[in-house]
C-alpha cells in the first residue's frame, strides 16, 4: 500500500514530504536514496543544505586524487567486486595496524607471564608457558605478534618434529598465548586456532603389577626410606605427583583415616578428602610427623629414583604409574566408579573414567594389591623375587 503525504516541496533538487507531523527529506546520493525525518519544514530545508554541502565536499575530495590514486582506486574496485572499499580498508587496518599497538613475541611473552603470575597461576603452569612459548620465541621473538600466521606456526611444529601429544600441547599453549594478545587489542584473529588438530588414539593407562609395586615399596625402604611416605601415598591414595610434592603431614589425619587435599595443592583447586586404607596407614605410621613436607624436593627424588628402580629390578616407570595403579586396583576392588572418581578428584565424565580403568586388573590381583604392607619388625620375609631382582 502506497504512503499518503499531505504536502510535498522541492528544495535545491531534493524532495520534502509532509506526513502527519514529520517532514521527510529525500536526496539522491550517488544513485542511492537518502531519507531522514525532521520535526519542521525549516529543519528539513536546513538539513538538505548541509547534506548537499557534505556531498559536494566528498566529491571535491575525489577530484583532488592524483592520477595514480585514481588508477589504484579503480583497480581496487575491480578486485573487490561487490565488497565495499571501506570494509577492505577496515580489514587491512585490523590486521596490519592493531588498535592496541604493536608488540613483539618476546614483549608479549613477558607481559603474558606477568599477568599469569598476578592471577595466581601455579609455578608448574608458569614453567610450561616459559618452556613452550619460550621455544617459539627463539624463532619469532622479534616478530610483531599480529604478523604470525597459521602456516608459520604449523611449519614451526613440523620443523621441530613435534607429534602426537607434544604437538597437541604446543598447539593448546599457542591458542592461549595468541588469545591473550587478542584481549590486548594486538590481534584480530588467533592463528593457532586453525592449526590442524592432532588425532590421538586412545591408549590404556600403564600401571604397576602387584609384584612391581611390592618391589618398589621394599626397595624404597631399603635404599632411601625418606621416600616411603610419598611412594605409599602415590600407590594407595592416588594423589597426583604435584599434589604429593605439596602435601604436608598436617593434612594427614590418622584418627579420621583421611588425607585432606586442600585447594592450594589440588590440581583443580577444589578440596577433597581421600580415605586411607589399612595398608597405607601401616606404611605411613612409622614416619608420622605433626607437620612438614611429606615428599623430599624434586631434585632429591630425581637423584634417588634410578637407584630405587635398580634395586627393585625395574627399568621402566610408567607415566603417572602410581596414580593409574591406584585407580585400576581401587575400581577392581570396590566396584564403585563414583567412589573411585571421588578419591581421584574427578567430578565429571564417569563413563570415560570407567572405560579407562575397567578390566585392567583381575579381582584377585586387586585383593593382593590392597594387602601390600610393610614387613613386621624382625621379619625375614621379603617380597617374591625381590632378592633376585636386587642381585642377591
Amino acid at each position: 500500500m502506497s504512503k499518503s503525504y499531505r504536502r510535498k516541496w522541492l528544495h535545491q533538487g531534493a524532495i520534502i514530504r509532509q506526513r502527519r507531523d514529520a517532514f521527510q527529506v529525500e536526496i539522491n546520493e550517488g544513485g542511492k536514496r537518502y531519507r531522514k525525518s525532521l520535526a519542521s519544514l525549516a529543519e528539513a530545508k536546513t538539513h538538505i543544505e548541509q547534506k548537499l554541502i557534505e556531498i559536494g565536499n566528498r566529491g571535491a575530495a575525489a577530484f583532488a586524487l592524483n592520477d595514480r590514486q585514481r588508477h589504484e582506486a579503480i583497480e581496487a574496485f575491480k578486485q573487490l567486486g561487490n565488497i565495499p572499499l571501506s570494509k577492505a580498508v577496515a580489514f587491512y587496518l585490523r590486521h596490519h595496524k592493531p588498535t592496541g599497538g604493536t608488540r613483539t613475541v618476546n614483549e608479549m611473552l613477558t607481559d603474558y607471564l606477568d599477568t599469569k603470575t598476578k592471577a595466581g597461576r601455579r609455578q608448574d603452569t608458569l614453567t610450561d608457558i616459559k618452556c613452550r612459548i619460550g621455544m617459539l620465541a627463539k624463532t619469532f621473538g622479534e616478530r610483531p605478534m599480529h604478523t604470525l600466521t597459521t602456516t608459520e606456526l604449523t611449519e614451526w611444529l613440523d620443523a621441530n618434529n613435534y607429534q602426537g601429544v607434544s604437538r597437541a600441547n604446543y598447539a593448546r599453549a599457542f591458542v592461549g598465548f595468541f588469545g591473550f594478545a587478542i584481549k590486548k587489542g594486538l590481534m584480530d584473529f588467533n592463528p593457532a586456532t586453525n592449526i590442524e588438530k592432532v588425532e590421538l588414539d586412545e591408549t590404556l593407562p600403564e600401571i604397576f603389577t602387584v609384584t612391581e609395586a611390592e618391589r618398589l615399596l621394599w626397595a624404597t625402604e631399603t635404599v632411601y626410606a625418606r621416600l616411603v611416605p610419598a611412594t605409599a601415598i602415590g600407590f594407595f591414595a592416588g594423589l597426583r605427583t604435584a599434589e604429593i610434592e605439596r602435601l604436608d603431614w598436617s593434612a594427614v589425619d590418622f584418627d579420621a583415616r583421611l588425607i585432606t587435599v586442600g585447594p592450594k595443592i589440588a590440581k583443580k583447586r577444589r578440596q577433597r578428602h581421600v580415605t586411607m586404607s589399612g595398608n597405607l596407614m601401616a606404611w605411613l605410621l612409622p614416619y608420622r610427623k605433626p607437620s612438614g613436607p611429606i615428599c623430599p624436593p624434586n631434585a632429591v627424588v630425581v637423584r634417588w629414583r634410578p637407584r630405587i628402580m635398580k634395586q627393585a629390578g625395574l627399568t621402566h616407570w610408567p607415566h603417572n604409574g602410581m596414580r593409574h595403579s591406584f585407580a585400576s586396583y581401587h575400581l577392581a576392588q570396590f566396584q564403585d566408579i563414583s567412589k573411585t572418581a571421588f578419591e581421584l578428584g574427578h567430578g565429571e565424565k564417569l563413563d570415560v573414567l570407567f572405560n579407562h580403568y575397567r578390566n585392567l586388573v583381575k579381582p584377585a590381583e586387586a585383593a593382593a594389591y590392597w594387602e601390600l604392607s610393610p614387613p613386621q619388625p624382625g621379619s625375614a620375609i621379603v617380597p617374591a623375587n625381590f632378592a633376585v631382582a636386587a642381585g642377591a
